[in-house]
This record gives C-alpha cells, sequence and structure tokens, in this order.
C-alpha cells in the first residue's frame, strides 16, 4: 500500500521522551500525517535540525514529478 504524502512538510524538534537532554525530530505532511521521524536522539537540537533538513531534502528528492 503506498502513503500518500501532502506537501509541503513541517519538521519539527522536540526533546526525546527517553533520552534525557536530547532532541529527536518529527516530520510531517501538511495535513498533518507522520511521514518519518528520527531514528535515534541528538545531543543538541541543532543537530536533530540539520539532520532533518536532510531527510527532508532525501524525502523530497522521491517526491518530485519526473
Amino acid at each position: 500500500m503506498d502513503t500518500i504524502v501532502a506537501w509541503p512538510c513541517r519538521v519539527s524538534v522536540i526533546p526525546s521522551e527517553t533520552e534525557i537532554g536530547c532532541f529527536r525530530w518529527v516530520i510531517r505532511g501538511s495535513d498533518g500525517a507522520l511521514v518519518a521521524r528520527s531514528p535515534y536522539a541528538f545531543v543538541t537540537a541543532l543537530g536533530a535540525e540539520l539532520s532533518a533538513d536532510l531527510w527532508l531534502r532525501e524525502i523530497e528528492a522521491h517526491h518530485q514529478p519526473e
């Protein structure tokens, strides 16, 4: 089953619930549907933000019309 993702996406950097003092990112479509979440926690919010940006670029590259 294919997942339809609404663009543009929104990235949120949030405190990790399991690793105190660390951060994770979540990418959601404009409809609020979960697109991706960080596979691990980052020590800084900036690190999580940079990682999310790279994932977002990868996701968008796979959803570009040919």
